[in-house]
């Protein structure tokens, strides 16, 4: 069976898990915190990140984007992806944006753990500035109605919730919905689909020793 590490707040774990419940796929979750110094995700890592889905033989694959890209080509069905060129480009994209919306929101919430004094307001608003770019881009490309691409639930739909829901735990200063009411109108026709309800995230504790 497979196994996915996994962590409770993780945006990139969680489009994983949607994936492999959306396939009806078996697997064993194990659930670590990253940000304690005594979990040794490195044993499955290199990197020391997740998430990261150990199949036969113990081989482990990790990124998130790829781990999806192996999910479709080991089980395809029901299909997550489409293979329709314009189709393909713009679902790409999307999980483009939304990794990228991830990322700087990790950098901008760790910079914020640290001291005042040691803080870079240069540094806070580039990241904030890329988020709000990449938010403004996405909302464009989400339509009022139906997925967000074609007809079909897709790996697009799952990295826009996985990340908006990521903003809304991490950063509830940060109102993305009284900007950007496309995506809100998508998280919330989306919701309800079980295995988002399976996964939402829950918030882990941050050992400031490695901070």
């Amino acid at each position: 069976m497979l196994k996915l590490l996994s962590a409770t707040p993780s945006p990139f774990a969680r489009k994983v898990r949607v994936a492999l419940l959306e396939k009806t796929i078996p697997f064993e979750l194990i659930t670590i915190n990253p940000w304690d110094a005594s979990t040794d995700i490195e044993a499955y890592n290199p990197l020391a990140k997740i998430p990261v889905l150990i199949i036969e033989n113990n081989d482990a694959l990790y990124e998130s984007s790829f781990i999806l890209e192996w999910l479709e080509l080991e089980y395809p069905s029901p299909t997550l992806i489409s293979l329709k060129p314009s189709e393909y480009k713009k679902m790409k994209q999307i999980q483009v944006l939304t990794d990228g919306v991830c990322d700087a929101f990790i950098l901008l919430f760790f910079e914020q753990l640290r001291d005042k004094d040691r803080q870079s307001r240069p540094w806070i608003e580039r990241q904030l500035k890329k988020i709000y770019n990449a938010m403004s881009l996405l909302n464009s490309m989400v339509p009022a109605v139906g997925f967000c691409v074609g007809d079909r639930f897709s790996i697009a739909d799952i990295s826009v919730v996985s990340a908006v829901d990521y903003l809304s735990l991490r950063f509830e200063a940060y109102k993305w919905q009284d900007q950007f009411k496309n995506l809100e109108q998508l998280t919330n026709r989306l919701s309800s689909r079980q295995s988002f309800l399976d996964t939402v995230p829950t918030a882990q504790e941050i050992d400031q020793s490695i901070i």
